[in-house]
């Protein structure tokens, strides 16, 4: 038979079963929130270690004019060096059914194996064969291309050859196609050289024999390599070091994922104050209970365990709904996610110590939250809770007293004033967490305008052209805008030049390549305002102005640094004037003629133009009548690039995040929400003679719902307040979270006028939907119900 105290424990968890429902729900919703933004990390983390670490990615890539097996035997002898492969990528246009579409294109002298950068078949055909084409997993859904079509590729002014698609292969490396809105491929050699492309490699991959994570010794191995490359008179272009271990994505969706699982851990915070509320309503209609316990010889410790044993059964309880729909949450965005770093998470099972975790955490909360109000309720003097009449109010005092005076207004009105304001420290609570998810969900609109903002302000003010074309092959400056202003719809127009270039570190090490790009010191088609320096002058000479992105990588590169940049080969000193917001590009411009200075060539290779005609489509059109006509006049076109498909592209990328974080902020007011239910249900538990009167005296079922939504929508409307100035530090918060992890935004000083409606209307809603039961189950008090209430 059931001991006398559990049997309570179960009757007392029956007796408020509406208000345990409430508990339950937010319990777990915080722990489903926070839960599958864990299980997300926990998945990706095995999904990381194990598909990605497992494709051998390369420690460092060498840029070289031209690799063969001899070279290849003399790197792989090098002590340092475990492996090395060499590889061509070059960039050509595929057409599948009537659209052309920009392709990098794979080849190597080891596709198939596994030493370095191991490519893994999923369907047809891998490695590629002579004459067929393997399209890469990610790009599939881009370019809608299955085994068996034909996809027609094109390098440069070469013949249009149609390969056929014999196979389908993930390379874990890339960054996915559809989101950079390529189309990968892989060729063997012979084929590629078929489009026209030069028979030898440009491009050495090796992996490091030992300090596989170490990226300084990294950097030591690959400057040996390049040492024993220039000794065989060949020119090391560049040289790359990525971050060992890590995929080019890994570290922004990590940090996603942080900020993401701090909006989770928020609505699992809120959630104990339901905890909290459910078992001071409970304590404080049994306090002669208590007494009555204490009287018989119950001890202290012994009638805090009983209410423990609630909590605990509570947090199981949510757990065990939770826990499941985490998982399968998870799930969904872990695929989504793996997406974005070109993984696969199928037949990859969430960690147990993830589960667990969570398990733990449903345990340990709400008996946390509960712990306060139990010792305090236990404390009680026998004697004290012997006296003790009940569930009631506080006397009149500071807020209520005063609204209670006012005249003039309608008493129901009043009723909801005042009661709104007869438990201050419940409201605060309740004010608190609906306030929270207010300030959580305007700081995440507020991203969703800012990001906007910020990539019009890039692509409509700092890039003031419409598209680029690049050329198969350089050309004088003048004979490209002559060439391009023969064909209509051509406004503004540049030709700009462009290399790769390394820092030389003082170490004698070389950082990684980035682009810097040539262009008028004075040019009408780009406006970047400084964030530190200035922009580039006339007398200026080797001078650049770095990106964000790239002064971060390099922090050697600050306005009045001299530095050593290699070149072609070649060093030369260059002084850094500015920085700039270029976007997530680590890249840096210079004039033309420091390029031209330097290696010793003042052709260009890239012309951007702005276009007089409007519209996408119309752009589109121009852009093709470009192409057809430079190739008639003797300049190929390599590929051509819209300014705004590269814009579209980036926005809905960053929208997409940034969604994310608005589901999260509604887990808050999800939560919020059934705080506010929780308290109005105390609230008319608390209140049930004072119905009963009012009953009594004729006020009909209207008026007591009135009087209950009414007080819910003084709480509510008083969150909305409270959240306003609350959202402006939460906004920066976010702004630099996501700065960090995507792209810089301004942090919003005050908070946008649209957030601000929409949360007002929103916590309206929410706060008719918290009200409807505490305010229906008001209605169906009787009188003598009502009137025999303690």
């Amino acid at each position: 038979m059931a001991s006398p105290r559990w049997t309570k424990v179960r009757r007392d968890l029956w007796l408020h079963k509406a208000r345990t429902v409430m508990v339950v729900l937010a319990v777990a919703v915080g722990i489903a929130g926070a839960g599958a933004v864990l299980d997300t990390w926990a998945l990706l983390r095995v999904v990381v270690r194990e598909e990605y670490l497992a494709t051998n990615p390369p420690s460092a890539t060498l840029w070289v004019d031209s690799v063969d097996a001899g070279l290849l035997a003399t790197v792989r002898a090098l002590p340092g060096v475990r492996a090395a492969v060499a590889r061509r990528t070059v960039v050509a246009t595929a057409t599948s059914g009537g659209v052309g579409r920009t392709a990098m294109l794979f080849a190597g002298s080891d596709l198939g194996g596994s030493e370095v950068g191991r490519v893994v078949r999923e369907a047809g055909d891998w490695p590629p064969g002579e004459g067929g084409f393997v399209l890469e997993a990610s790009s599939e859904s881009f370019v809608e291309l299955a085994i068996g079509d034909s996809v027609a590729l094109r390098l440069g002014s070469g013949a249009e050859v149609v390969l056929p698609v014999t196979g389908i292969a993930r390379d874990a490396g890339l960054a996915p196609g559809w989101m950079e809105h390529i189309v990968y491929g892989f060729l063997t050699p012979g084929t590629l050289a078929r489009l026209g492309a030069p028979a030898t490699f440009d491009q050495l991959q090796i992996t490091v024999r030992e300090g596989e994570m170490d990226r300084s010794h990294i950097r030591r191995v690959a400057a040996d390599v390049a040492e024993a490359v220039s000794a065989t008179g060949r020119r090391v272009e560049s040289v790359e070091v990525p971050e060992p271990g890590e995929h080019i994505h890994a570290a922004q969706m990590d940090s996603l994922l942080l900020t993401q699982g701090a909006f989770g851990a928020l609505a699992l915070l809120l959630s104990a104050v339901l905890v909290i509320n459910l078992v001071t309503a409970m304590l404080a209609g049994q306090v002669r209970e208590i007494g009555i316990m204490k009287a018989v010889g119950a001890r202290a410790g012994q009638v805090a365990a009983m209410y423990m044993v609630v909590a605990l059964a509570l947090g199981l309880v949510a757990a065990l709904v939770a826990i499941p729909l985490g998982a399968v949450a998870a799930r969904a965005y872990a695929r989504f996610a793996a997406e974005l770093l070109n993984f696969s998470v199928e037949g990859y099972r969430i960690p147990s110590w993830a589960l667990v975790a969570q398990l733990g955490v449903a345990a340990i909360l709400p008996m946390a939250a509960a712990a306060i109000p139990i010792v305090r309720g236990c404390r009680i003097p026998v004697a004290e809770a012997l006296r003790d009449l009940g569930i009631s109010g506080p006397g009149e005092r500071g807020p209520g007293r005063i609204l209670g005076g006012l005249g003039g207004a309608a008493r129901p009105f009043l009723l909801s004033l005042r009661n709104a304001f007869r438990r201050r420290q419940r409201m605060a609570l309740t004010l608190a967490t609906l306030a929270l998810g207010g300030a959580v969900f305007m700081a995440s609109l507020d991203l969703r305008t800012t990001i906007r903002g910020s990539v019009g302000e890039l692509f409509g003010k700092s890039l003031r052209y419409d598209m680029s074309l690049r050329f198969v092959e350089p050309h004088a400056p003048d004979s490209i805008v002559a060439a391009i202003r023969a064909t209509e719809g051509v406004g503004e127009l540049e030709a700009w030049s462009g290399v790769t270039a390394s820092v030389r570190h003082d170490d004698g090490l070389l950082g990684n390549g980035f682009s810097l790009t040539g262009l008028a010191w004075d040019s009408r088609l780009v406006a970047f305002p400084p964030l530190e320096g200035r922009w580039l002058r006339e007398d200026d000479g080797r001078a650049m102005v770095v990106s964000r992105r790239l002064a971060a990588e390099e922090p050697g590169l600050r306005p009045g640094a001299t530095v050593t940049l290699v070149v072609g080969g070649k060093e030369s000193v260059w002084s850094v004037v500015g920085i700039v917001d270029m976007g997530p590009g680590a890249t840096a411009f210079t004039s033309r003629a420091a390029v031209a200075e330097t290696v010793g060539d003042a052709r260009a290779r890239v012309a951007v133009l702005s276009a007089t005609v409007v519209g996408t489509a119309s752009e589109s059109e121009l852009i093709q009548r470009l192409r057809r006509d430079l190739e008639d006049a003797g300049f190929p076109v390599e590929s051509g690039q819209l300014v705004q498909a590269s814009r579209v592209a980036m926005e809905d990328h960053l929208l997409m995040v940034a969604g994310f974080l608005v589901l999260m902020s509604q887990l808050t007011i999800v939560v919020g929400g059934l705080a506010l239910a929780s308290t109005m249900s105390l609230s008319v538990m608390e209140r049930t003679r004072e119905i009963g009167v009012l009953r009594a005296i004729g006020a009909r079922h209207r008026t007591i719902a009135l009087i209950i939504q009414g007080e819910g929508l003084v709480v509510a409307v008083l969150s909305w307040a409270l959240a306003v100035p609350l959202s402006v530090p939460m906004s920066v918060a976010v702004a630099k979270s996501f700065g960090r992890v995507m792209l810089p935004v301004p942090a919003g000083m005050a908070p946008q006028a649209g957030a601000v409606l929409a949360w007002l209307g929103l916590v309206v809603v929410v706060s008719a939907l918290a009200c409807a039961w505490p305010a229906r189950s008001a209605t169906r008090i009787t009188t003598a119900q009502a009137l025999a209430y303690e």
